[in-house]
């Protein structure tokens, strides 16, 4: 399992407006006198060596490991995610929010990372030891045999290190040091990827070479990050600020179990009723599927979740707010749109012909996160309004709407039932998310630029679908005519105000005399 860019729960933060000198008008948000741009740039380049590096091993697992312990291994890294949530007790979303609520109290700021991570380590310690003790009962009930218990142990271990890993790196998201995030993640990845080509390519040990190789980065890099962030905040730990953490991350863990069915469902359903190999080539359609929100989605989420609440407390947070989701909105539809063009070839080149049907997955999973992405801008309104108590209540509807179309779906249709349950489900999601966001903060949304973009993305995906894959440069040629209709659409099509035009231009010759600066002789 090589590490993938992290999901992460978008809490609400606050942060100065300013003005960037390089011609972004008033209106620009700015993170620690610091441009968004500058931020998103950054996470946005780490995110894509986090995701390219990953998929060049793919090959290397779908030629080394089996498609049985390829599906074993997808519904293994499914299972850390939620046990990774509730060894963490729901503190993720805590510790960024309250870092940024206590900016005026530089003591407490400072004790907050110091106070959770040394609750956690004993806690998460514990509750780890307790699941070990149960390993062969679970892989008996995901596998309905215990010859995966080994593997169960591994990933147990790892996740208590990933657990430990992600608080480190969200102590760098909150001071917004954005490039020692990225050099973090990267240098995992790059010991990750040695590891694997040793135990996994090279001495041919399968699933338990990856997941040996995943405990092995996890706790080296999750014990060099906790040390350099003690080294930081020292270790002060105030138990009032513990207790108010818990009272605050606490109530998120339902939520977070019901979110966990609500997106991980679809593979336990389908090894239910199909088999653990079709969990495997469903997987890696949905990875790429999904990498719409890990190229656009994340790094935008980690510059949102600090700026959102001073957006909104703005005379026209409202409005600002609507055009910031119809920007998201675009960057993931030209996003979606390139992912599922090329799908078919991104699947020959890194998987065997026995998972060309994987391609198939794509398009449907990367609209499905058109509404995932939306739902991130209208969570803004229960944040920003301390009223995160209608999450449960949004997930649990939802999700009880997920399971009848898995329910419906999946034993029938397979992997692609799966697809259009999990399209169906976030549609269904964001909807119910909009009706009781809209009533707690109004965001003043642009429905018909957000219907445009998403009309003419699939419309520009059905046209590109007509032409064949199987003759390779006359097919990449014309997909790419397709993807590149989709700006120049928007640009001539008057789909952008002069406003946004004019920042665009004036963002792009910034960028232009930074480069030209740093290449002219000195």
């Amino acid at each position: 399992m090589i590490p993938m860019a992290p999901n992460e729960t978008f809490a609400c933060g606050a942060a100065r407006n300013v003005t960037l000198n390089t011609g972004y008008q008033k209106g620009a948000n700015l993170v620690g006198d610091q441009p968004w741009g500058r931020h998103f740039l950054v996470y946005g380049f780490g995110v894509i060596l986090m995701n390219l590096l990953p998929a060049l091993m793919v090959p290397i697992y779908t030629h080394r490991v089996s498609p049985l312990e390829f599906g074993v291994l997808e519904l293994l890294n499914r299972s850390q995610e939620i046990l990774r949530v509730v060894l963490s007790l729901g503190l993720a979303s805590a510790l960024t929010t309250f870092y940024q609520m206590k900016k005026d109290e530089p003591h407490l700021q400072k004790g907050i990372y110091s106070t959770a991570v040394q609750f956690l380590l004993v806690v998460g310690l514990v509750v780890t030891l307790v699941l070990l003790a149960g390993a062969g009962k679970m892989s008996r009930t995901l596998f309905n045999t215990s010859s995966y218990k080994s593997a169960v142990v591994l990933i147990l271990a790892a996740t208590y290190f990933e657990m430990l890993f992600q608080m480190a790196v969200l102590n760098l998201q909150s001071g917004l040091r954005s490039s020692l995030y990225v050099t973090a993640h990267v240098s995992r990845l790059l010991l990750a990827i040695v590891l694997n080509l040793v135990l996994v390519y090279w001495f041919r040990l399968g699933l338990m070479g990856v997941l040996w190789a995943t405990l092995i980065h996890t706790s080296v890099f999750s014990i060099g990050l906790l040390a350099y962030m003690f080294s930081r905040t020292g270790r002060a730990f105030h138990t009032r600020l513990m207790w108010e953490m818990l009272r605050f991350g606490l109530p998120l863990l339902p939520a977070s179990a019901i979110g966990f069915f609500f997106n991980n469902g679809d593979r336990y359903f389908l090894n239910a009723f199909r088999s653990p190999a079709e969990v495997g080539f469903y997987g890696l359609g949905y990875k790429l599927g999904m990498m719409s929100m890990l190229l656009v989605i994340m790094p935008f989420g980690k510059i949102w979740s600090v700026t959102m609440v001073d957006i909104s407390g703005r005379s026209d947070g409202p409005r600002e707010m609507g055009r910031i989701a119809t920007l998201l909105l675009m960057a993931c539809t030209a996003s979606m749109l390139g992912l599922s063009l090329f799908g078919p070839y991104l699947v020959r080149i890194m998987a065997p012909p026995a998972y060309s049907a994987a391609s198939q997955v794509i398009p449907v999973v990367g609209i499905a996160y058109l509404f995932y992405a939306w739902t991130m801008v209208m969570d803004a309104s229960f944040y920003v309004t301390k009223r995160t108590f209608y999450k449960p209540i949004i997930l649990a509807i939802s999700s009880v709407a997920m399971a009848a179309l898995y329910w419906g779906l999946i034993p029938h249709y397979g992997m692609m039932g799966a697809a259009w349950a999990t399209l169906g489900g976030f549609a269904i999601f964001s909807v119910v998310t909009l009706i009781f966001a809209q009533r707690v903060y109004y965001i003043d949304y642009e429905f018909g630029r957000i219907g445009a973009l998403t009309a003419m993305g699939i419309g520009l995906y059905l046209a590109g679908n007509l032409i064949s894959v199987a003759s390779l440069v006359p097919g990449l040629l014309g997909r790419a005519a397709i993807l590149l209709l989709f700006p120049t659409i928007l640009w001539i099509g008057g789909f952008f105000t002069d406003s946004e035009k004019r920042i665009m231009g004036n963002y792009c010759l910034g960028l232009r005399l930074r480069f030209q600066n740093s290449v002219s002789p000195t």
